[in-house]
């Protein structure tokens, strides 16, 4: 029940973030969390493919764990079986957990109206 009373207590106090809270600050190897707004809709696991193959989000949006080791390109029939969705209320959120260039436990997660969020670490 606190947790859920919590979620209300950022929800209420953060109502125009689609992500409920400010940005997550930087720690040792982690952080800070990205945050960009873009001018698309995203109605589908398969839109929220077909934008990341044709836009550069950020320098650590780096598919690197979906690569074929053999043409070392992204292999997105893997991105989409990653990519899940999670539904809050009235939005819906794509996700993707992702590991780039030699990092791990990177999350993109990304609403139907274009916001996006990449929070993640790097190192011990």
């Amino acid at each position: 029940m606190a947790v859920i009373a919590g979620y209300g207590y950022y929800r209420a106090a953060y109502p125009q973030d689609p992500f409920g809270a400010p940005p997550r600050g930087a720690s040792p190897n982690c952080g800070p969390e990205e945050r960009y707004k873009f001018d698309v809709t995203i109605d589908s696991k398969e839109d929220f493919i077909n934008f990341l193959k044709t836009h550069e989000i950020s320098h650590w949006v780096r598919l690197e764990n979906f690569k074929d080791a053999k043409s070392e390109e992204v292999d997105w029939g893997w991105v989409m079986d990653a990519a899940k969705t999670e539904n809050t209320g009235f939005r819906t959120f794509y996700v993707l957990n992702y590991n780039p260039l030699t990092c791990s436990g990177f999350t993109l997660k990304m609403t139907g109206d274009g916001h996006v969020s990449v929070y993640g670490c790097c190192g011990e």
